[in-house]
């Protein structure tokens, strides 16, 4: 195989999957974090505690390089052009009720007084 015929790499594509790929490793290493807590920190605990962390820094800059790499894109889906506003579509504000909602109701256990 020559240099010629060779393809460049698909930035978007590789941002897209260290996403997803570290997105998978979140739930994976944080709901077995969350149910080992000891009094103690074992080494499984900064095991899970490692695996999460990593993949939380490597998501959130995959996440970043996302949005720069598809703004454009991304700002079709808020401003409308012919009109020169922010025009919210239903899809994204269907997500962001949606994230708002489901965090909110599984987070708020924290909130609870024994």
């Amino acid at each position: 195989m020559n240099s010629t015929s060779r393809q460049s790499m698909n930035k978007r594509a590789l941002t897209s999957m260290f996403m997803f790929f570290s997105f998978v490793c979140l739930p994976a290493s944080g709901i077995p974090l969350h149910y080992c807590r000891s009094g103690d920190f074992s080494t499984a605990e900064h095991f899970l505690m490692s695996v999460h962390n990593m993949a939380a820094t490597m998501f959130v800059i995959a996440t970043v390089l996302h949005l720069v790499w598809n703004w454009t894109a991304l700002t079709k889906y808020i401003i409308d052009k012919q009109r020169e506003f922010f025009s919210f579509k239903r899809e994204m504000l269907i997500a962001l009720f949606v994230v708002v909602l489901l965090v909110g109701l599984f987070s708020s256990h924290a909130l609870h007084v024994h």
